[in-house]
């Protein structure tokens, strides 16, 4: 049985950010992660007390993370300077029309500070809207394990069947970055998901499925899960 398709649409500002302003995207894994080796501090696969030697790229939970849903991505370039009048950050880009400008001053949103970044707060401006089908809202949040971004994104979940008008989303820059982010950044990671109302439990029985289930995992040294369990998603 295929897999169901479900549809989300964006829409713009005004009719000519389109022409100006790309919508979201799907979401491309980062160069940095192609040109990962396989295998840590060799060409080759090294066991050794049963563990291997292989990285990141293997690992396919990961790479879902960084192919899922749709990212904003940054419009245009921007230059980030520490002022040297006063704590925080002087952020400038070309193009000075106010429909078209990538951020703006975000006034203290009381969020925790997390430890290596700046105070000051900025949001993101994302230009385009968001439409999904009844019952599915979306995730907005930093592009997940985007640790080369010199910035944070803030987390949020908007019912996007009902609301999700362009909005402005809080993020804050790495303490002491100062340099230029080109335009294409992701900048905001786009998860759709259904609602469901969840309860927890305790079920003991599947321990000894999951154990059982990993010796078989072990017993080749890469992509159990992936041929046995794992489903391509896909975004289009």
């Amino acid at each position: 049985m295929g897999v169901n398709t479900k549809e989300i649409t964006f829409y713009p500002k005004s009719k000519y950010i389109k022409d100006i302003i790309d919508p979201p995207k799907p979401t491309l894994v980062p160069q940095w992660f192609k040109k990962l080796p396989i295998y840590q501090g060799s060409s080759e696969l090294i066991v050794f007390n049963g563990e291997t030697n292989q990285s990141a790229k293997t690992c396919i939970p990961f790479l879902d993370s960084l192919t899922s849903g749709y990212t904003f991505n940054l419009w245009c370039d921007i230059q980030v300077k520490n002022s040297k009048t006063n704590t925080g950050k002087l952020v400038t880009w070309g193009n000075t029309a106010f429909d078209l400008i990538p951020i703006q001053d975000r006034p203290d949103p009381g969020l925790p500070i997390f430890q290596g970044f700046d105070p000051m707060f900025f949001s993101w401006k994302s230009h385009w809207g968001i439409k999904t089908p009844k019952g599915y809202s979306c995730i907005l949040t930093h592009p997940f394990n985007r640790t080369d971004l010199p910035f944070i994104t803030s987390t949020g979940i908007m019912d996007t069947d009902k609301w999700g008008i362009w909005g402005n989303q809080p993020f804050s820059f790495i303490k002491d970055f100062e340099g230029i982010i080109p335009a294409g950044t992701p900048i905001i990671q786009i998860i759709p998901f259904k609602r469901d109302n969840w309860k927890s439990k305790i079920d003991d029985s599947l321990t000894d499925w999951a154990n059982k289930e990993e010796i078989k995992g072990k017993s080749i040294f890469r992509g159990y899960y992936k041929n046995n369990y794992w489903q391509k998603k896909k975004y289009q």
